[in-house]
């Protein structure tokens, strides 16, 4: 053994400038490469600061999950901030991001370390790793700001196709949707009356417009379906309108059949049982005093009255309906049914057109809003790394040393077959 420490020994004194210039080699050619390998990769710290947070949930109640920074939509938001198309695919940058949960006591993180490490194939040119995953970053805050800040059901209307329904349906289908829009608007114009977006947009303008569209293009579409009788399916919607005058002339004779009933009572009723009476009452002081009240007339008076308004009304449905089936069956009406249809279709379009181009207005809106109001809930932070850390000086001691012992071991044997010759 002692024989072995000295041959190490001879050989550390022989090569010793050797041993030192090698390992100065190894250390700066390991912390050049890792230092600019270094800047190939990028993390940042995202933290969820809103309050129910740490119960891992969404600020609108919805479960919690950070890692839907990886969906499809985020990363291609993130290329397009970047000005990467075509230098980076989504799949591959997909593959190259990870994120984890950094320590802590509680079972439920709030902050999160995403990482970006460039791929081979990724092609930056002047964008850095640390740029692109501030890109990455903030289309999430983006999707995150748009999608859990607030309930947002309202805003996703499918606007059926209209030939697939009668025209009067989807004329209702406008209405019900734009009478939602303004109370979603309205809701959030309450909660903060005074904003307005970059663009001098505010929710009551949204809320002008919506009105505009209920009041003015709804009512010309309407008068024209009622005025020119036009139909998707004429003979359908007949039987569908017959039908409707058939349930409601039900009803209307058994409004009036009310209506008479009560009228009935009232002239069968004794006068001495609707004459005035007495009854004991407590005055503001609590005091009892008699009071004078009718007993059974108004009541009954009311109902006949209520059953005849409300038979007036049916019939006025009535007289509609039966209006509507003329105009569909006018002749001069159907002789011009193709040229009114395409008005009215061209109506339509006009108003799907401009009601999608006010939801895009909307949901831009709600997204400024929301970062307005939320903008702190999610804060991102740098991970600070040292000019040690970029070289990975550590790591690059570690293997210095390595590699020393190995040429060591090396140099050693060498030595001894060397003696083993020249002993031969």
């Amino acid at each position: 053994m002692s024989k072995l420490i000295t041959q190490v020994l001879f050989v550390l004194r022989k090569h010793f400038w050797g041993f030192v210039l090698f390992s100065i080699i190894i250390m700066v050619a390991f912390c050049s490469f890792s230092y600019v390998r270094s800047f190939q990769n990028a993390s940042a710290i995202l933290a969820f600061m809103y309050p129910n947070a740490s119960d891992g949930l969404y600020p609108n109640g919805t479960f919690f999950n950070a890692y839907n920074i990886f969906t499809y939509e985020v990363i291609e938001n993130a290329i397009r901030k970047a000005g990467l198309e075509g230098y980076v695919k989504p799949s591959n940058l997909m593959d190259e991001i990870t994120i984890r949960p950094r320590s802590g006591a509680s079972l439920i993180s709030t902050q999160f370390i995403v990482s970006y490490a460039k791929g081979k194939d990724d092609q930056l040119g002047a964008v850095s790793a640390e740029g692109l995953l501030n890109a990455i970053i903030y289309a999430y805050i983006d999707h995150f700001h748009e999608i859990y800040s607030n309930d947002q059901s309202v805003l996703d209307l499918d606007i059926i196709d209209e030939k697939y329904s009668e025209y009067s349906d989807l004329v209702s289908y406008f209405n019900v949707a734009l009478n939602q829009l303004q109370k979603y608007l309205s809701s959030q114009q309450i909660n903060d009356k005074d904003f307005v977006s970059d663009d001098g947009t505010s929710f009551q303008d949204l809320i002008n417009i919506i009105e505009r569209y209920r009041l003015n293009s709804l009512v010309e579409i309407k008068s024209v379906i009622d005025e020119r009788g036009v139909t998707q399916s004429r003979d359908a919607y007949i039987k569908r309108l017959n039908y409707r005058t058939w349930k409601k002339s039900n009803a209307y004779d058994y409004n009036r059949k009310m209506q008479k009933l009560y009228k009935k009572i009232l002239q069968d009723y004794e006068s001495r049982l609707t004459s005035v009476v007495f009854i004991p009452s407590l005055d503001a002081e609590r005091k009892f005093y008699m009071s004078k009240t009718k007993i059974g007339l108004d009541i009954h008076a009311l109902n006949a009255t209520n059953y005849e308004e409300q038979a007036e009304e049916i019939q006025r449905q009535i007289n509609q309906t039966n209006q509507n089936i003329s105009k569909i069956t006018d002749q001069e009406n159907l002789s011009m049914q193709a040229a009114n249809a395409t008005r009215l279709n061209s109506m339509i379009a006009e108003l799907r057109k401009q009601l999608n181009a006010t939801m895009e207005k909307i949901r831009l809106l709600e997204k400024k809003y929301s970062q307005y109001k939320n903008h702190n809930y999610v804060m991102v932070s740098p991970v600070e790394v040292s000019f040690m850390e970029h070289i990975k000086a550590k790591t690059a001691v570690v293997i210095t040393g390595v590699l020393d012992v190995l040429l060591l071991v090396a140099l050693v044997v060498l030595q001894q077959k060397k003696k083993g010759k020249g002993s031969n």
